[in-house]
């Protein structure tokens, strides 16, 4: 065994240790307690359910998966016809979840039709966008009136977004993938975090003729730091305290559900 891969295999058990201690002391902690992904997947389901006609929805970012299509009762077929919108034609192969597929780079642009879609939505993908502004401009002119907004985005200002920001892409990704195995596909692309944080969003969708119906926070953002205890513990305090202030510029993670109600 080389000194290099010693090295290396020593990180990687210190860093197994570190993630089981982060794991039981996690599971104690208030900010950990909200699954901030599934209320979203819940939020979704729920606008859908039960309504009297079949809602058109855009998932933008659609890759391999859609869960709010799958929850009993929820988004199914019989509420809505779910369209994947991604730009990786290989990962939409995967999807059975949904009634159609559009392979589509959506920074150019939204391909559908003025007023086409009842509900817009994505989770982990405005961030990637560098101009949200224009995208937020073309879902105005795709959703319907009344149509909602739905997306779910990591916030500019949290830690491990800010240490994204500052890195080098290959740097950041390296490490991610390193420290993080379980990440591996999932996260480590480049993301700009353009408006992603509370009160841009709130700005720029009032200002395309959206009123906001609902905006949660999650802080919980420690996982990525569980492979040092000292560095997961830090963080850890530092969510408590963001949290009891209220200052939700400052979240991991945020949820928006807007509704268009002007032209």
């Amino acid at each position: 065994m080389s000194l290099l891969s010693g090295i290396i295999r020593g990180l990687q058990a210190f860093a197994a240790i570190n993630r089981k201690v982060c794991s039981r002391v996690g599971a104690f902690l208030p900010q950990a307690k909200v699954d901030i992904f599934s209320e979203y997947t819940e939020t979704v389901a729920s606008l859908l359910h039960g309504r009297p006609y079949k809602a058109i929805v855009i998932d933008v970012g659609g890759g391999k998966e859609c869960p709010f299509a799958r929850i009993p009762n929820g988004a199914g077929n019989e509420n809505s016809a779910i369209i994947a919108a991604d730009v990786c034609e290989e990962e939409l192969r995967h999807n059975h979840d949904v009634d159609g597929k559009v392979v589509a780079d959506i920074v150019r642009g939204l391909p559908f039709r003025t007023h086409a879609a009842d509900l817009i939505t994505s989770r982990s993908v405005l961030e990637h966008i560098e101009d949200v502004g224009r995208f937020v401009g073309q879902a105005t002119e795709v959703l319907k009136l009344d149509g909602y907004w739905i997306h779910l985005f990591p916030s500019k200002f949290a830690p491990f977004a800010l240490i994204n920001q500052l890195l080098p892409k290959s740097i950041s990704k390296a490490l991610v993938y390193f420290f993080l195995p379980g990440f591996k596909g999932i996260c480590g692309f480049p993301a700009a975090y353009d408006k992603c944080y509370y009160s841009a969003m709130r700005k720029l969708l009032v200002k395309n003729g959206f009123e906001l119906v609902e905006v949660k926070t999650n802080y919980y953002q420690s996982p990525y730091f569980d492979f040092c205890f000292p560095l997961f513990a830090v963080s850890a305090a530092y969510e408590v305290l963001v949290r009891l202030l209220g200052l939700k510029n400052l979240a991991a993670y945020v949820l928006v559900v807007a509704r268009r109600t002007r032209a």
